[in-house]
């Protein structure tokens, strides 16, 4: 059986800020550590990103925000949440970048100073977008009816499935 809505938003959610919340320490390492202590924090930075988060992205794109846009009868409404995840993807391709720069070896500098600089963006970006994203949520769960969260939650309980 399907969790319900609010159960598998607080599910991803809860997974997603426990991954995240370990950003900024990473972040805190570049410059700090030697670079055979600081790639495999990056790399584990990197795969949260790829595995778990784009998936959780692209579900909400297809699933929650179609959703979201009819209840509010605006097909842009969901414009600024959209633009963000642009944001975030192109964050997250320069993080990548950065971390096959770090696998070469030390970092100049100025790779060190825009590895810092994406990380702590991603982290300020996503801490801000997955809190607004809940009250999107809110609304989803007040606004639809039961039929409709339960065909929403269990798509976003298979886009997450697929993640692991």
């Amino acid at each position: 059986m399907t969790a319900s809505l609010p159960q598998v938003s607080m599910q991803h959610h809860s997974e997603l800020e426990r991954h995240l919340d370990e950003m900024p320490a990473v972040g805190d390492l570049v410059g700090a550590a030697p670079a055979d202590d600081l790639r495999p924090r990056v790399g584990e930075s990197v795969a949260f990103l790829n595995d778990l988060l784009l998936p959780h992205m692209e579900a909400a794109e297809q699933t929650l925000y179609p959703e979201l846009e009819r209840m509010l009868q605006n097909r842009h409404s969901m414009s600024p949440m959209r633009r963000e995840h642009g944001e975030i993807r192109e964050l997250i391709e320069e993080l990548g970048r950065l971390q096959v720069t770090l696998e070469a070896g030390p970092l100049h500098m100025r790779e060190s100073i825009a590895l810092r600089r994406v990380i702590f963006r991603l982290y300020a970006m996503l801490k801000v977008h997955l809190a607004e994203e809940q009250l999107y949520l809110g609304v989803l769960e007040h606004g639809v009816s039961p039929e409709a969260a339960d065909r929403l939650a269990a798509a976003m309980e298979n886009s997450w499935a697929i993640a692991f």
